[in-house]
């Protein structure tokens, strides 16, 4: 197969708590593989780490032939047990919107691992809100001053299942919520 010809934006998580996208390239080279699999890596302060390059055919999705149609990007951490860092899921936004743009790829083209047909996975994990990410892709790039965010605490608990209750409550009524777990900083 030729060069590849880049249709979709794959997500995923890497699924393991690595320390950095140096690790992740570690561990895919230990495999044997010619770098790592994903052609970026965003890792827990929100850097993107370019992996294999765009000329290359990725090893992250082989289900729809997306190693040779989607670009593999992946946040470091388990997605399935806890959501990626705020600063992960600004980092991975700015950079679907410039792949998008580079390579005219649809909102609808950009998918997490476990939403390609015949991909038997639970990648990206539970808790990364693939729907919020392509809602927030439809919506105009935020540039500072133009609309600002302002971040609402709604609640600390001690117990993790009266915190998911919240969640689900907030979720329900309409508005984006997600748990952030004990021991993260979250940016001011």
């Amino acid at each position: 197969m030729g060069r590849p010809c880049w249709t979709h934006i794959i997500i995923h998580h890497t699924g393991a708590e690595e320390k950095d996208a140096a690790q992740v390239r570690r561990y895919h080279l230990s495999l044997g593989w010619r770098d790592t699999g994903y052609h970026y890596v965003i890792e827990r302060d929100g850097r993107v780490v370019p992996g294999r390059d765009l000329s290359l055919p990725g090893a992250h999705c082989r289900a729809g032939g997306m190693n040779f149609r989607g670009i593999g990007i992946a946040c470091i951490g388990n997605f399935e047990n806890h959501p990626p860092l705020p600063l992960q899921e600004e980092a991975l936004e700015n950079l679907i919107r410039a792949l998008r743009q580079q390579y005219g790829i649809p909102v609808e083209k950009v998918l997490g691992h476990k939403e390609v047909p015949g991909a038997a996975t639970s990648c990206p994990g539970r808790f990364l809100e693939l729907e919020q990410i392509r809602a927030l892709l439809r919506q105009p790039p935020y540039h500072g001053s133009a609309y600002p965010l302002y971040r609402v605490q709604a609640g600390a608990f001690r117990e993790r299942k009266n915190a998911e209750q919240l969640v689900q409550k907030l979720k329900k009524a309409g508005f984006p919520a997600f748990i952030v777990p004990p021991g993260t900083r979250v940016p001011r």
